[in-house]
């Protein structure tokens, strides 16, 4: 086992080039940390150079943001065995506190469970979703003229944070909005402004790069304002070398069809899982996975 430090990491993440989609959550991590982004995470490989198995995990407990508050571990895995050795070392999870493993290869996911189950540890799975991506712009549908004349894009500010926050269905509180605030601080974001100003919907980055926060207030809706900011955001990433993907939940058709219909694909054989380890959730949480 290695914990990677900086010259690692830019070999790391060109190595996890060659193993997309499987490997895009971590590589989205690595991309970030290696070009100075603020970040709180340590990065582990079963060994080194020669590895198997990459996990991002907190690097200190009980920071106050959505990542912190769910104990995220992004995991990348090529194989299964290999997965189950590096889980069952000391260290690497504490199985008795509230962890979400996010994006298990769902071809992987029995020797988690197994491993759960051999320590009597409560755990079930959170989502399974499609690890939609778009390769180069020439992918990006053709869209029709934008409806709303009056309206402009932009970046999102910092003030922008707690109506972001407000209408984020995986937030809601103190950490979340704290997490939307590093987003938009240290990330691209993009957002279409009324008249006044005022951002009526707009997109945001994680912090392992996926797209994410998809929103357009009730009232400007069906006016193409989520397929305008989905390709001109993807553009600008492209144009700046940052990988474009998302993470659309199976049973959310509404999304797939909006990524599908700009020219985002996803591997047909292939799912991700949030899962959930100890079940027991901490104060505030409102128990849905930050994709």
């Amino acid at each position: 086992m290695a914990v990677l430090e900086s010259e690692q990491l830019q070999i790391a993440e060109g190595i996890l080039r060659q193993f997309f989609p499987e490997s895009l959550k971590v590589y989205g991590c690595l991309f970030n940390i290696n070009r100075g982004k603020p970040h709180n995470i340590e990065v582990i490989a079963d060994s080194w150079p020669a590895f198997k198995v990459i996990l991002c995990r907190p690097k200190r407990q009980g920071v106050l943001d959505r990542e912190g508050d769910f104990n995220i571990h992004s995991i990348f895995s090529r194989d299964k065995e290999s997965l189950g050795k590096l889980l069952q070392r000391p260290g690497v999870i504490d199985w008795n506190r509230f962890s979400l493993l996010a994006g298990v290869d769902l071809k992987h996911l029995d020797v988690v469970k197994d491993l759960a189950l051999s320590r009597n540890v409560p755990a079930r799975t959170q989502t399974v979703v499609y690890v939609m991506t778009l390769e180069d712009s020439s992918q990006l549908r053709q869209l029709p003229e934008h409806s709303d004349a009056g309206c402009r894009l932009a970046r999102l500010s910092p003030s922008h944070a707690e109506l972001v926050n407000a209408n984020w269905s995986f937030g809601g509180d103190r950490n979340s909005y704290n997490s939307v605030l590093n987003y938009i601080s240290h990330n691209p974001s993009l957002c279409v402004l009324d008249e006044r100003g005022k951002p009526i919907s707009w997109i945001l980055m994680y912090q392992h790069c996926a797209l994410g926060l998809l929103y357009t207030l009730p009232d400007h809706r069906r006016q193409g304002h989520a397929k305008l900011l989905v390709t001109e955001m993807s553009r600008q990433l492209l144009e700046q070398g940052y990988p474009v993907y998302c993470f659309v939940e199976e049973e959310n058709q509404i999304s797939y069809q909006l990524f599908t219909s700009l020219g985002f694909r996803h591997k047909p054989d292939y799912r991700a899982v949030w899962f959930q380890l100890s079940l027991r959730q901490q104060a505030g949480s409102s128990g849905a996975p930050a994709l």
